[in-house]
């Protein structure tokens, strides 16, 4: 721990050299555990509270690597400066280092969460066309809702509503009198949807995340200073292609110094 705490503190000494302001556990760093953030001739890189030290360590160097791309891609779109003609080989490559990245237990309850809601859409689908043939999940289906009052159709676009002090909810549909079995199940089915449309937002905003191009120079950047042999393993040809870059870049050469 005294080892990582003194390269942290070497390399924020050094990050903070350049200009760049360096923030270690004092802010929340924007939800994430690290941010870097850029304006007109002024950098800074915020460490998030609660890490350890090794944490600590690898979130700085994934800053610091946001840093160095925007000094060599100011739209922070292309990587091929550091690894030349990006192909399909090293596109592949980089993604299986920033996978290694991803929060699994937060990234497998999504799709466990996504799996176990279109299961249930499907069910409440089957047992709804039993009554009425021709419902699709797609259409708003009038002969359902009939009968149905103002307030409780309000379910069909809210789990929970409150008209003149009275709430309506879609986990408490028994209470809610002269509702038909099929209408009930509509409205789970409404509601399911909904929820599964609030997962696949956040399963898009994930894979948008990981796999930006800004995104993969940094988890690689974080990888490879931090264990050197996995990324040898896993990313072969982008690490000759990184090594020809690190040569000529003296802002990544420098951290090699005071990590390796």
């Amino acid at each position: 721990m005294a080892r990582e705490r003194n390269r942290s503190l070497e390399l924020k000494k050094y990050i903070e050299s350049l200009g760049i302001d360096v923030n270690i556990g004092q802010t929340k760093a924007r939800g994430n555990r690290g941010v870097f953030i850029h304006g007109k001739n002024r950098y800074r890189i915020d460490v998030a509270k609660n890490l350890s030290e090794e944490e600590i360590l690898s979130v700085l160097v994934h800053e610091f690597a946001h840093y160095v791309h925007y000094k060599n891609d100011k739209s922070l779109k292309s990587i091929d400066f550091a690894f030349g003609q990006v192909d399909d080989e090293i596109l592949d490559e980089l993604i299986s280092v920033t996978v290694q990245n991803v929060p699994k237990e937060f990234a497998a309850s999504l799709f466990e969460a996504k799996k176990s809601a279109s299961d249930e859409i499907q069910t409440l689908k089957k047992e709804i066309k039993t009554a009425y043939p021709d419902f699709k999940l797609s259409e708003k289906h009038r002969a359902i809702e009939r009968g149905m009052s103002l307030a409780v159709k309000y379910l069909l676009k809210y789990d929970n509503v409150k008209i003149f002090n009275k709430i309506y909810s879609v986990n408490d549909l028994d209470s809610i009198e002269k509702l038909t079995e099929y209408q009930k199940k509509y409205i789970k089915l409404k509601s399911k949807q909904r929820y599964l449309s609030r997962i696949n937002s956040k399963i898009n905003k994930l894979n948008k995340y990981y796999n930006n191009p800004s995104e993969l120079f940094a988890r690689f950047c974080e990888l490879y200073f931090s264990d050197n042999a996995k990324i040898c393993e896993l990313a072969p040809n982008s690490v000759r292609e990184f090594k020809c870059f690190l040569k000529k870049n003296e802002l990544l050469d420098n951290v090699s110094k005071i990590l390796f």
